[in-house]
């Protein structure tokens, strides 16, 4: 099943933030999870529908699954990412 991939405007502003190295292999990550962004060996469940992807050791993606959407909804640092997790989702 292929999935469609979307980045929200929050997610956006985060990877602009970043350097263009780190923004490049965050792209390409989340480009992967159009194939499978349910099972992965550096995918987490953390909620109903919410999971986490990690990059490169210290990088947090997190992102929504419904239906074929997946909604990638933050992106950050693993000092300050779960801390600024939507606590509802």
């Amino acid at each position: 099943m292929a999935y469609q991939v979307e980045f929200d405007k929050r997610a956006l502003k985060d990877l602009q933030k970043l350097d263009r190295e780190v923004a490049s292999l965050i792209v390409t990550k989340c480009s992967l999870l159009e194939a499978e962004p349910l099972l992965g060996s550096n995918i987490r469940r953390l909620g109903s529908n919410l999971y986490r992807l990690k990059v490169l050791r210290a990088w947090r993606i997190a992102y929504l699954v419904e239906g074929t959407k997946v909604s990638i909804i933050l992106i950050g640092h693993r000092r300050d990412f779960y801390r600024r997790l939507p606590h509802r989702v």
